[in-house]
């Protein structure tokens, strides 16, 4: 069973990895991250078009805006500071809450598991300012599990993130309120005779409090009176897909492992300390492991990349769940509960510890074969317009299986203009069945990219 410390040193490894090759393959860019590109390139300066998110946005458009400034002009490269923007941000906040657990086994397995039921399997929509929320809440609530007493420093930098958590996410809705009750707790719980200098820094925790107090109000305003027309039909299309969470094959896979073993230590918590459990929820992993071997078949029961925006709504509610058990393990309660009792036990905890370190090596091969599908897909992409000309959907590489599996209708003559690497370059004209709706841009009347160019 690992140590504490190869198991926070390799899941650091593991996430920095896998940010540093996905941003180096530009799965930043998927959807959305196409439109952003090409805005930034045009008018050379950051792409923010909705307040309720925007410090989030802006945070994640950094690398490639401080590239822009400097004056690269290959979109190539644009494209993977942009994508390490995406992919950094969540992945600083994951790191500095694997730092702060190292010492406790069951919270250490707490922040891997939520890296591996929802940050690896609900990614790949990385522009969705909802990875950095959740990663951000991660390490908010572990810092209040993990402090002692109330230091000024923490403070500071508790309050400059409770600002920046004004304007994050609409998820901050049901999010706040966690991270709220739980500064207060930290709070009342650390403040009762301290001295003056930690009185001090409680102030400055529960400014952060009331700054997550502020981000919750926004969230609540936001979803209440949508900002227009287009972030009202979002909105409701969002709430209509979070049902659907279930069709990500990933998520499924490695959330079910989970309850299996949440459920088994209610009904029988002393075989936490065994291997039982484990080994029936590890059936579930091992599939998963498995689970590129579907896209042998024609069919659309395999991982898709698609499939992950369906789950991010429930990625947050778990988000959520997992950091108020940790609590409740962490709070003088946990004695009402045999589970975690049993888990306070070393046993236990570093058999709790060894399967949370399998579950993102589970995800790995489908996440493996989702970066090299996208790989493939800009490839062909490219590939198709240099034709040159405007381009029919239809007679393209990418109407046919699998690339089909990647495509967004609204952003399809977005993504040719940003890989194309000369003005001789085509456009590739949405898909006929799309024809009427909503678009960034006439095909035939292409912004004006100026100098830049995507370079191979």
């Amino acid at each position: 069973m690992p140590s504490n410390t190869f198991a926070y040193r390799a899941a650091i490894c593991l996430i920095w990895a896998l940010a540093l090759w996905h941003s180096w393959i530009c799965r930043g860019l998927f959807v959305d991250g196409f439109a952003f590109l090409v805005q930034i390139a045009a008018y050379e300066w950051f792409f923010y078009f909705y307040p309720p998110r925007i410090y989030a946005m802006i945070a994640g458009q950094i690398p490639v805006m401080t590239a822009v400034i400097l004056g690269v002009t290959d979109l190539h490269w644009l494209g993977r500071l942009l994508s390490l923007g995406f992919f950094g941000l969540p992945t600083i906040f994951y790191t500095a809450a694997l730092y702060r657990a190292r010492r406790d086994p069951v919270l250490l397995a707490v922040v891997i598991a939520i890296i591996a039921i929802v940050f690896l399997p609900v990614s790949f929509f990385i522009v969705g300012e909802y990875n950095t929320l959740y990663a951000f809440a991660t390490f908010i609530g572990i810092t209040m599990l993990t402090t002692e007493r109330l230091k000024l420093g923490e403070g500071v930098l508790l309050a400059v993130l409770g600002a920046f958590s004004i304007r994050i996410y609409e998820a901050m809705v049901y999010v706040g309120p966690l991270l709220i009750a739980m500064t207060l707790w930290r709070v009342r719980l650390s403040a009762r005779g301290a001295p003056a200098r930690e009185l001090a820094a409680a102030f400055l925790y529960l400014l952060a409090a009331a700054f997550f107090a502020a981000g919750t109000w926004v969230a609540y305003d936001s979803i209440v009176r949508p900002f227009n027309a287009l972030s009202a039909l979002h909105l409701d299309d969002t709430l209509q897909q979070a049902r659907n969470f279930w069709h990500n094959m990933q998520f499924d896979f490695v959330f079910g492992p989970a309850l299996v073993i949440v459920v088994w230590a209610l009904v029988r918590p002393a075989d936490l300390a065994t291997i039982r459990p484990y080994r029936w929820a590890a059936i579930g992993l091992g599939i998963l492991v498995l689970s590129p071997l579907l896209a042998f078949g024609d069919t659309l029961i395999r991982p898709l990349a698609k499939s992950q925006y369906v789950s991010r709504v429930m990625g947050g509610m778990v988000v959520c769940a997992i950091l108020m058990a940790a609590w409740f393990y962490r709070s003088g309660l946990h004695v009402r509960l045999k589970a975690m009792v049993v888990l306070h036990q070393p046993p236990a905890a570093r058999r709790f510890l060894a399967f949370a370190c399998l579950m993102p090596l589970a995800v790995l091969p489908s996440d493996i074969f989702l970066s090299q599908s996208w790989t493939t897909f800009v490839d062909d992409t490219r590939a198709e317009i240099r034709r040159g000309g405007i381009i029919p959907f239809e007679e393209t590489k990418l109407s046919r299986w699998p690339d089909i599996l990647l495509v967004e209708d609204w952003v399809m003559s977005t993504q040719t203009l940003a890989v194309r690497g000369s003005d001789a370059d085509g456009i590739i004209l949405p898909p006929k069945a799309y024809y009427g709706e909503w678009v960034p841009f006439q095909p035939e009347e292409p912004p004006n990219m100026g100098r830049f160019y995507w370079r191979q």
